[in-house]
């Protein structure tokens, strides 16, 4: 009797211990990694028509630049993220890097009296910025755009 007692106890706390490392080592990861994917969503669609305009500010500037970095910070805090990815229904790791370059590519139209970069010398930064937004809502499957 009092071996089962203490076997009953042992498997409840170890129960309860592995099942804190898997929230803690991943899925708490996963949901900041979506929290984030989320407020680029929120962020494009706040401010579309100043981002797909080309009328930047600092703040916008900035603000897309801070998503870029996160998203792939976020992303690096998952283990095994190729594994969850596919479990959890994330976007592949190939999509995010892409999404991050495109975005860091947006930030840097928003600012004023930039230079297109090569191979896009005759694209206005409008339609350079909208390029990017579609290729980033295709990687990431998040909507960033009201079309």
């Amino acid at each position: 009797m009092q071996d089962s007692l203490a076997l009953t106890i042992f498997a409840g706390v170890a129960v309860f211990v592995i099942s804190q490392f898997f929230m803690k080592l991943v899925l708490d990861p996963v949901v900041a990694l979506k929290e984030v994917l989320g407020e680029m969503s929120h962020f494009f669609l706040l401010h579309q028509a100043k981002i797909t305009n080309a009328h930047g500010s600092t703040e916008l500037h900035e603000g897309v630049k801070k998503l870029s970095a996160q998203i792939l910070a976020k992303k690096e805090a998952i283990p095994c993220y190729k594994v969850f990815a596919w479990l959890l229904g994330l976007p592949k790791e190939a999509s995010l890097i892409v999404a991050a370059k495109e975005l860091n590519q947006i930030s840097h139209h928003l600012m004023q009296n930039t230079p297109a970069p090569r191979g896009n010398s005759g694209l206005g930064s409008p339609v350079v910025i909208h390029k990017s937004m579609e290729r980033i809502q295709k990687q990431t499957r998040i909507r960033v755009s009201y079309e």
